[in-house]
């Protein structure tokens, strides 16, 4: 998943601001990026059981240089709700069993021979278009500058 981050003259003046300090003022504006698509990731992951909101978490690079949102192992299927199974994931094709004739799971009428899959829901590629990156960016800086910054 790729971001692009657009500056504007107010963001070139904090770094400015931030004189020898750039290091500390790039991570906390990148800690205030990916908390804020944490956040809207949590809100818009699917809910069955809530396992997989509760694995999303965050991190930044000690350098301040690359931070990521991710599903930790605590939800291993977190990349199938993302991006799809069967027809409607990467490989495009119908889920059949491997070793058996038939697919089994409690609840349909069997045999069932294939299945379509699960269509792709994409939440945290939905949580980054929803965020303004270069605002936030801008308010982790600015906090930074202020000296109430988490990091």
């Amino acid at each position: 998943m790729n971001l692009k981050i657009e500056t504007r003259p107010s963001l070139q003046a904090l770094m400015k601001k931030l004189g020898r300090d750039v290091d500390g003022g790039l991570r906390a504006g990148l800690t205030r990026l990916v908390e804020v698509i944490e956040g809207k990731a949590v809100k818009g992951a699917p809910v069955r059981t809530s396992n997989l909101a509760n694995a999303i978490s965050s991190s930044v690079d000690d350098d301040g240089e690359a931070g990521r949102v991710f599903v930790s192992g605590a939800a291993p299927y977190g990349e199938y709700v993302h991006f799809g199974t069967g027809i409607f994931g990467p490989r495009r094709q119908r889920i059949r069993p491997k070793k058996a004739r038939a697919l089994f799971w409690p609840g349909p009428a069997h045999p069932v021979m294939s299945v379509a899959g699960m269509k792709a829901r994409p939440f945290l590629h939905d949580a980054a278009r929803e965020t303004d990156i270069s605002k936030e960016f801008e308010r982790g800086i600015s906090s930074y500058l202020r000296g109430r910054t988490r990091t």
